[in-house]
């Protein structure tokens, strides 16, 4: 086993209790039982229960906050809001730093970050602000090359990523929620960049401790240590397990642990790490670069082939197009985060699926483990968990829990970004649609631009939320597992009393069975009934995406009907004019 040394554990971020393997060799000496390990607040010999972490609330105060500072113009009205808003100027002060509202700050932010908020997110954020007021109460006669709805879809895409920042926020634990509004370094750009989706979850294996502190604040909202609780594994897998290269943080071997056994913490953090210090996809950065060209292009290009000035003739005009290009680049960040959605679904999936393999026989393939060893395994082994001993049952079921809820806030938040993306592709069908049956005023472009949206942002959703339909489905699929388990050892104990014999082997099994019905019975209600993953408030399944493709189609034969039964044509410069 790799001895690492007490340096090389890597530093902590939480707000709460840090992580540390002292403490919990401290916790597990202090307990006679592993089940005592499942009472985490109650075995505690510090009896200090509010420094363990609690389940993630959704905070519509930090929502509404949230929602407030990003919608009203950085520098000037924002910071305002801030001060009336915390009811403290030292607090606003400390809050406008950290959120970025008008960053001056070194100790908050580097300088780097401070130069390019005032030279791109801030004029952006202001533009984009003119722009959509020009077009909505300027004369029509002075923005008669413009098509107003191409601005309105431009700012919408940047409402949207104000509307994921707010549920971001709405998802910080209360905790870090109070860090904001103190001095740096409580809080800084560095633990921001830890948060965010795009960066500190896309990419785990450049924020070392990041998947240990989620780890830790799993086993907290739970209440249980899973070093406490060991697991017996085949001799093969014992063997393959002891080439792994284990954290400081989560040791194979504890003062609980004997032959052939390791500690249940220290077997999620190897899948946990396997999975998601793995490379990700180069398609996509690919798919979301090509969907935001094609949404960005495509409008001038129609403008180009019709022969329409493509930023128009006045200042004004020119300003309201170039508005229009920014934020349609803008846009990249929405179609980004639907793909990193997919991404985090796919890898929760996978952790899930390994989990599962562990107690299917012949076991979970060394070869998935290979990024984690010493050296590159030469021969394939397999780590088996046998589910007919009782300890391995509970502590299976443990790591199961702990696993549903790693990383619970960026998971919620997924789930929150999704349903954005859904809601954003039917806004726009919606729209195509007031546009054909109102018969407003409109250029060709838009109709092209919308369609290109609906087609780019309903695939990307779709995609997503067949990845968490495949995430759910795995909790039907272990039970039914569990459930075929628990009809094998009914039977092999009706054989074992036909035959009079094995009294200890009866005794094993039917201890065992028990705990299997009660899996089984955890697994129907918190990951089917309680908890299950949920696209736009409802359960994952193929329902949820047969009811949203359904809008989609639809939505658009509803349009083309508008289209067909109004006579919607287009003059030589491809404009309608009712």
């Amino acid at each position: 086993m790799a001895d690492n040394p007490l340096n090389n554990t890597p530093e902590s971020f939480l707000s709460l209790r840090k992580p540390s393997n002292d403490d919990d060799e401290q916790f597990i000496k202090g307990i006679n039982y592993p089940y005592q390990a499942a009472k985490l607040r109650s075995a505690s010999p510090s009896k200090n229960v509010n420094q363990f972490h609690s389940p993630v609330k959704f905070s519509w105060k930090a929502f509404w906050k949230t929602f407030i500072y990003e919608n009203l113009p950085p520098v000037f009205l924002s910071p305002i809001a801030a001060i009336i808003l915390e009811k403290s100027v030292g607090r606003a002060w400390h809050v406008i730093q950290n959120r970025g509202l008008c960053a001056v700050s070194t100790k908050h932010h580097p300088l780097s970050s401070i130069i390019q908020s005032w030279l791109l997110v801030y004029p952006g954020s202001w533009a984009m602000t003119i722009g959509l007021y020009l077009v909505l109460f300027s004369e029509p006669e002075a923005i008669r090359n413009i098509d107003s709805f191409l601005m309105v879809l431009a700012y919408l895409l940047l409402f949207m990523r104000r509307l994921i920042i707010s549920i971001k926020y709405g998802y910080f634990r209360q905790e870090d929620l109070e860090r904001l509004c103190l001095p740096a370094p409580d809080w800084d750009n560095n633990k921001t960049v830890r948060r965010l989706i795009g960066q500190g979850w896309l990419y785990p294996q450049k924020f070392p401790g990041l998947i240990e502190d989620e780890m830790t604040v799993a086993m907290d909202e739970n209440d249980l240590c899973l070093q406490g609780m060991p697991v017996t594994l085949n001799p093969e897998g014992a063997n393959t397990f002891s080439e792994v290269i284990c954290s400081p943080l989560f040791p194979a071997k504890t003062s609980v642990t004997g032959k052939n056994k390791v500690s249940s913490g220290f077997t999620l953090h190897t899948i946990i790490k396997a999975i998601y210090h793995k490379p990700l996809s180069k398609n996509l950065r690919w798919i979301t670069l090509g969907a935001v060209l094609a949404m960005t292009i495509i409008p001038f290009f129609v403008k180009y082939l019709y022969g329409v000035p493509l930023f128009g003739v006045t200042s004004t005009e020119i300003f309201i197009s170039a508005i229009t290009l920014i934020g349609f680049l803008n846009g990249v960040q929405l179609v980004l985060f639907g793909m990193i959605c997919a991404t985090d679904y796919e890898r929760r999936y996978q952790t899930m699926k390994k989990l599962g393999e562990l107690v299917k026989y012949p076991g979970l393939n060394s070869a998935f483990l290979n990024t984690s060893f010493k050296e590159t395994a030469d021969k394939v082994s397999f780590v088996f968990i046998d589910l007919q001993k009782r300890s391995n049952v509970f502590a299976w079921m443990n790591m199961r829990k702990v696993l549903r809820s790693f990383g619970e806030s960026y998971y919620y938040r997924i789930q929150g970004y999704t349903s954005i993306l859904v809601a954003y592709s039917l806004f726009s069908i919606g729209l195509l649609n007031v546009i054909f049956w109102v018969e407003l005023r409109h250029h060709i472009s838009t109709i092209y631009i919308i369609t290109t949206i609906i087609l780019l942002v309903s695939s990307i959703s779709l995609y997503a939320i067949y990845k968490a339909i495949k995430l759910q489905s795995l909790s039907a699929e272990h039970r039914d597992f569990v459930r075929n388990e628990l009809f094998i050892i009914e039977e092999e104990i009706w054989e074992l009393k036909l035959t009079d014999i094995s009294h200890e082997r009866i005794t094993d099994l039917q201890a065992a069975k028990a705990l299997l019905q009660q899996v089984d019975e955890s697994i129907n209600y918190k990951e089917l009934i309680y908890k299950p993953t949920t696209i736009l408030g409802f359960a994952a399944n193929n329902g949820v995406i047969g009811t949203i493709f359904g809008l989609v189609i639809s939505g658009c034969l509803f349009a083309i009907q508008g289209f067909v039964s109004r006579g919607i044509s287009y003059d030589v410069l491809g404009w309608f004019n009712f």
